[in-house]
């Protein structure tokens, strides 16, 4: 298991650089409102980074989330199976998580490529290259893929990682 370990290192890396990426947004926003407001004077740059940046900071935070299972779910169901149920549920959402999101890598992977041969830029003030935008897209689905993957291999010697715990306030 010393590849699954790797991998959530590697998400938890992405995660904190997501968390860094959303704190750059949010400076970012704060010095355009500024400028516009105060100094009557906005900038050409800070609206279109902020979007890019945001697109980053959601796909790298996504691999993250699958690994602590804090991806979207409904568990309202789930949550009143029994243990083994619920594991087996887990484990067959992580496998459809992992296809999709390798599919999805392996798609946006191929349009970057079309992209960079075609030589295509945005049609937006920076004129960034169109592979900026879908670079993060296909790195990080498939960091989400390697993660499903690793939290299913964590699973078989570790499966209470997949069960769900009903709290008292949540019914």
């Amino acid at each position: 298991m010393p590849a699954a370990r790797l991998i959530e290192r590697l998400s938890m890396a992405a995660a904190w650089l997501a968390a860094a990426t959303f704190f750059a947004i949010g400076l970012i926003v704060t010095y355009e409102v500024a400028m516009r407001y105060l100094f009557l004077a906005p900038t050409r740059w800070a609206e279109e980074t902020s979007r890019v940046l945001q697109v980053y900071a959601v796909f790298l935070a996504c691999a993250w989330l699958v690994g602590r299972r804090e991806h979207i779910r409904i568990t309202v169901v789930t949550a009143l199976l029994p243990p083994g149920a619920q594991i087996a549920l887990a484990r067959l959402s992580l496998v459809v998580i992992a296809l999709v999101a390798a599919v999805a890598a392996w798609y946006g992977a191929v349009l970057m490529q079309f992209s960079i041969a075609m030589g295509q830029y945005t049609d937006s003030t920076l004129e960034l290259p169109m592979w900026l935008l879908q670079a993060p897209v296909a790195a990080g689905l498939a960091l989400v893929a390697a993660q499903a993957i690793a939290t299913f291999a964590l699973s078989l010697s570790n499966p209470e990682i997949l069960v769900e715990h009903r709290r008292p306030s949540q019914f």
